[in-house]
């Protein structure tokens, strides 16, 4: 008799910890909310993307005249900075591009701001690296991915 109550003891410790576990299972953080309505699409893409990827794009350019060819690009290490953060910006803004109540859709519109966010990526390397060369590839390849997007999703917003 006494191990049948000490085992209805123990089954009714057990229902109770499941029980408790089941509902600490249950109690997840809600997801944090974003604001995305303090930029609207239009001003994020002109006032974070456009002109951070316009820092990269005229940081490495090649200019030829009848004298010749000038190249550009960045002499110090406060202009390699800035392009490192304006890259930084970039991959960020990437991630902004795919918060709920930017996003177009949950596919191409999502693959092109991953991609705006790794063009940005190697941008970013290679002012750390300081390497003009790879700089000038990466300008072209955010470029690539801006356009990319813009020829599928711009004409939605006229």
């Amino acid at each position: 008799m006494i191990h049948i109550q000490k085992f209805k003891k123990m089954r009714l410790h057990h229902i109770i910890l499941f029980s408790l576990a089941l509902t600490l299972l249950g109690c997840t953080p809600d997801k944090p909310k974003t604001n995305t309505t303090s930029l609207n699409l239009k001003q994020l893409m002109e006032w974070v993307i456009d002109s951070n990827a316009d820092v990269i794009w005229d940081s490495v350019k090649f200019i030829t005249t009848n004298e010749g060819t000038k190249e550009i690009f960045p002499q110090t290490d406060q202009e390699w900075e800035a392009i490192r953060n304006s890259s930084a910006t970039l991959i960020e803004a990437g991630n902004l591009l795919m918060l709920e109540g930017r996003a177009k859709d949950n596919a191409e519109w999502i693959r092109y701001a991953q991609r705006l966010s790794n063009t940005a990526e190697v941008a970013m390397k290679a002012a750390q690296e300081k390497n003009k060369e790879a700089l000038f590839d990466a300008g072209g390849n955010i470029y690539n991915a801006c356009k990319a997007c813009h020829d599928k999703y711009a004409q939605l917003d006229k």
